[in-house]
């Protein structure tokens, strides 16, 4: 499976976060292809938003957590056996209105709306870093479980 993790750079960028998440991806690396790309320009965010790589799209975002680990290793095994190129992960710096923007212009391009589903992870609201951080802990975690691997040392 391969994922394609896009976080928008906050203004206060945590060193930590950048250390774990690749940290994170060389872990990742026996399981699947991961790759994370911080974005600090708001055209190039929703360029990406409209992109249609043929990948399912979800966007990261605060609310009510009921994505368990156990579940979330579920949905990989779901989404590794339904065929699909892979997955998008957005996690912006909570802003509605960038969602809803390129929603309408992808609508008026191409006449179809741009389908991004929502992933809550946490019932914390986070800095896009922290929030990418936790992500990419989630996604190791649903590979160990589905595994059969202790997920501590």
């Amino acid at each position: 499976m391969k994922y394609e993790v896009y976080i928008q750079e906050s203004k206060k960028s945590q060193k930590f976060c950048k250390k774990a998440i690749a940290e994170y991806e060389k872990r990742l690396s026996r399981y699947c292809k991961i790759s994370c790309k911080f974005i600090k320009k708001e055209k190039e965010w929703e360029s990406l938003l409209v992109k249609d790589a043929g990948m399912k799209k979800f966007i990261v975002q605060p609310g009510k957590a009921e994505l368990t680990s156990e579940r979330l290793s579920e949905q990989i095994k779901n989404w590794e056996g339904s065929g699909i190129k892979g997955i998008m992960f957005f996690v912006p710096e909570w802003n509605e209105e960038i969602l809803a923007d390129a929603q309408i212009k992808k609508a008026s391009k191409t006449k179809q709306p741009i389908i991004i589903e929502s992933l809550v992870l946490s019932d914390f609201t986070m800095s896009s870093n922290m929030t990418g951080m936790v992500l990419y802990e989630q996604i190791y975690r649903g590979y160990r479980i589905l595994n059969n691997h202790p997920y501590h040392k």
